[in-house]
């Protein structure tokens, strides 16, 4: 279950690109802000993030989850008030890596034991389910204040839907359900159903096109100026994934003759491999925000799949122009952000020392205003 990242350095010509889209996308209207970031998000129960990247070798802890979701965005926004409601559109180029995997303790275990060459104390039961993407795309949208009074609600409330479409370089699709036996040798038997751009389980070859995905993504905020703000937002809230010739693999796999065999196969692997279209689709991720504006503070609550956190932070300050902050997460994460007029910066992790952590965000942006 080694996950292999990494981070585009070629965006400019997409950057000009998304620009000028945005441009001609509104005849009297001229782009007033341009901004890119990186963000992360990450967490893994059984051994610290940097090791489901690079190999399990550091501290194990049977889990049943890793996740993990990485953007690296160019965009470009307008001011577009035209006194119907309409705020602001954007255009944005995002590379993005998606990773969600579940499974059984059992397997966190089986998995562990055959990187470390080490035996099983007892049968375990084996379950996975994976999907994971790496996707680029162009992503559009805009902001609209509604008519509160019209709607009978105090304040200001606006809502911004987007939607992103993707060409897909990279994918892995799939469950596997199983018995792994206890003991020296790798004794195993599951049922494979599998669908990818590279087999890394059995190495079947294949040479695929790339795919196509359509995101949409809804953003709503409600403030009533003076005390509380409250946010939510939608990602991948309807998504499709469309691959046209993805690898599949379906079958039984037996290793070394286990003696709880769950199917039967004539080989250590019986089924079928080739190409086909296929249909994917990614969990969506809620993030909702609850800011009290006399303090400074809010509370986060972030929910992917398996994966839910709840966080408070506190905002200070210290010089004009200048924005601290601090904050602690159900997941023993503290976290410390800087921000400026043109920067942020952000971390945050439940272990001081990179290599160790589990729960780990990373974000870090510039935004140029005129």
């Amino acid at each position: 279950m080694s996950v292999p990242v990494s981070v585009p350095v070629r965006c400019c010509s997409c950057f000009v690109a998304a620009a000028l889209l945005l441009a001609v996308t509104v005849k009297t209207a001229v782009a007033d802000v341009v901004y890119s970031s990186v963000t992360l998000v990450s967490s893994s129960e059984p051994v610290p993030v940097l090791d489901m990247v690079s190999g399990w070798d550091g501290p194990f802890e049977a889990g049943e989850y890793a996740y993990a979701d990485a953007r690296v965005t160019l965009g470009a926004s307008m001011h577009l008030a035209d006194g119907n409601g309409l705020q602001r559109s954007f255009v944005e180029w995002e590379r993005r890596w998606h990773y969600d995997l579940s499974f059984s303790r059992g397997m966190s275990r089986y998995y562990y034991s055959l990187e470390q060459g080490s035996e099983l104390d007892a049968n375990e039961a084996l379950a996975l389910d994976a999907r994971m993407l790496v996707a680029s795309g162009v992503r559009t949208g805009a902001e609209w204040q509604l008519d509160s009074a019209a709607l009978g609600i105090v304040g200001r409330w606006s809502v911004t839907p987007a939607l992103a479409l993707y060409r897909v370089s990279e994918w892995q699709f799939g469950s596997l359900a199983g018995v792994a036996e206890g003991g020296a040798t790798e004794t195993a038997s599951a049922t494979l159903d599998y669908h990818f751009s590279e087999d890394k389980i059995l190495a079947y070859e294949i040479d695929p096109s790339h795919g196509w995905g359509l995101s949409l993504d809804l953003a709503s905020e409600w403030s009533d100026g003076e005390r509380w703000r409250l946010s939510l937002q939608l990602q991948d809230i309807l998504n499709r994934w469309q691959l046209a010739d993805s690898g599949y693999t379906r079958a039984c796999i037996n290793f070394n003759s286990p003696s709880l065999p769950v199917c039967s196969s004539s080989a250590t692997a019986s089924g079928k491999s080739g190409e086909e279209a296929f249909v994917a689709r990614l969990r969506p991720t809620t993030r909702i925000a609850v800011n009290y504006l006399p303090w400074q503070a809010r509370v986060l609550v972030y929910h992917h799949g398996d994966y839910d956190r709840l966080g408070i932070e506190k905002h200070w300050q210290p010089v004009s122009g200048i924005e601290l902050g601090a904050a602690v997460y159900s997941t023993a994460q503290l976290g410390l952000s800087f921000s400026h007029r043109w920067l942020q910066l952000a971390i945050a992790s439940d272990d001081i020392r990179s290599g160790f952590a589990r729960d780990l965000d990373v974000s870090a942006g510039l935004r140029f205003s005129w």
